[in-house]
């Protein structure tokens, strides 16, 4: 089983992020890909489907992604980086922004910070809270699926 390289451990402790190149197949890459094209309405091979510059697809909990983000070289990954038994697997991925060629803006460019607990108005994602003072911060898990 591949294990990160100190190297990267280092890598992940100073820029907060570490790639993991073929965390999973090619084929279960291409199953993830096929359910996000269907999610978008959009034609893979026919770009006049694209009509946004950005297309958002909420929380899929399809079999092939929870697949992709359980696979044993991504479990020995979170163990080297979180200790062992500190993480939750996952179930699904949480949002995709699928980004298209266009020379319309997608009005999403900007930082952002990922919030965990809801305001009165739990639909209005500008009053969402977070606890900056946590030590028990959870690992932040981004996959990419190459449309």
């Amino acid at each position: 089983m591949d294990k990160l390289s100190i190297e990267q451990i280092v890598s992940f402790i100073t820029y907060g992020f570490v790639k993991i190149d073929q965390a999973f197949s090619a084929d279960l890459a291409a199953e993830c890909r096929t359910i996000l094209w269907e999610a978008t309405s959009c034609d893979p091979n026919n770009p006049e489907t694209w009509t946004q510059p950005v297309i958002r697809v909420g929380e899929l909990g399809h079999e092939p992604f929870q697949r992709a983000a359980n696979t044993p070289i991504l479990h020995h990954a979170y163990d080297q980086l979180v200790g062992k038994g500190n993480w939750i697997p996952r179930n699904t991925l949480g949002s995709f922004p699928i980004r298209f060629p266009s020379k319309e803006p997608s009005n999403d460019t900007g930082w952002h910070v990922d919030a965990s607990f809801p305001g009165e108005d739990a639909g209005n994602y500008l009053e969402w809270r977070i606890n900056f003072r946590s030590k028990n911060r959870g690992l932040l898990m981004l996959f990419c699926f190459r449309m």
